[in-house]
């Protein structure tokens, strides 16, 4: 049998080597196009995510602020009924003790107002 030169058995072990690291690079670029294209994809999502949110978080702002408005306009009501009806009962009031008990229910009255208005503010996240 030949003996086989040691260097010529290294140089084929290298070429080896060289044809292995040349199809794992050859074979990753591939696999870094695609991950490139899903990374790109996945900005363009994440940009139009982020423009729907800002719409959405434009369009609540507002709508927060319609409901203030509604929510003053409601309280305003209110407040004129209750004016309304305790000066009624004001007039017709007989005597101190009567006039007592509607000015206990106008306090009264306002507390639950408070109360109601802190809840709601709380419900709705005004309180922010």
């Amino acid at each position: 049998m030949k003996s086989i030169n040691i260097s010529t058995v290294l140089q084929i072990v290298a070429l080896i080597f060289l044809i292995i690291i040349g199809y794992m690079t050859f074979n990753s670029s591939e696999n870094w196009k695609v991950i490139t294209s899903e990374l790109e994809k996945a900005n363009k999502e994440l940009k139009i995510s982020k423009d729907t949110l800002a719409i959405t978080k434009d369009l609540l702002k507002n709508s927060r602020i319609e409901f203030k408005q509604m929510k003053a306009q409601k309280d305003l009501l209110i407040h004129q009924r209750d004016s309304i009806l305790f000066a009624f009962k004001k007039k017709n009031a007989k005597d101190w003790n009567e006039l007592q008990n509607i000015k206990d229910s106008i306090q009264q009255t306002n507390n639950q107002l408070t109360k109601d208005r802190v809840l709601l503010e709380g419900l709705f996240g005004l309180n922010q």
